[in-house]
């Protein structure tokens, strides 16, 4: 096994599920800049079908996680939570039926600012509670 995959493996076995959300999130992002990046047809809807397949797959697990009643997130949290993915999901399908470029840039958008919301709140310093 070379360096990279080692280093690959040993990443995938011990990130946070945290990391491991900004990590998808971004790759989805980055896949959708792929499409726009396409020059020809044939590449950009090859590539549009599988980034959105990617991003409804990672939504949809985030969906269920929101949805289960062990999550941990506040309810309102929760709820504009299940309202944007609610949103992805149906642009995703209005990107896939008909290829609107400002609708690939609004899922990468989300993907990117919601990637980046939990890399801010991974570094928030703990909350100081005033004494009782």
């Amino acid at each position: 096994m070379n360096a990279h995959k080692t280093y690959s493996k040993i990443q995938k076995e011990t990130a946070s599920g945290r990391d491991i959300e900004i990590q998808v999130l971004r790759k989805a992002a980055v896949q959708f800049r792929q499409v726009v990046a396409a020059t020809d047809d044939a590449s950009k809807n090859k590539l549009l079908e599988f980034a959105v397949r990617y991003n409804l797959r990672i939504w949809d697990v985030f969906q269920a996680d929101w949805e289960h009643p062990a999550c941990a997130l506040n309810i309102r949290l929760r709820n504009d939570l299940l309202r944007l993915s609610l949103y992805v999901h149906k642009t995703s399908i209005e990107v896939l039926a008909y290829g609107a470029p400002e609708k690939v840039r609004a899922l990468i958008n989300i993907n990117e600012c919601l990637a980046e919301g939990l890399v801010t709140g991974r570094q928030a310093p703990a909350p100081v509670l005033a004494p009782a």
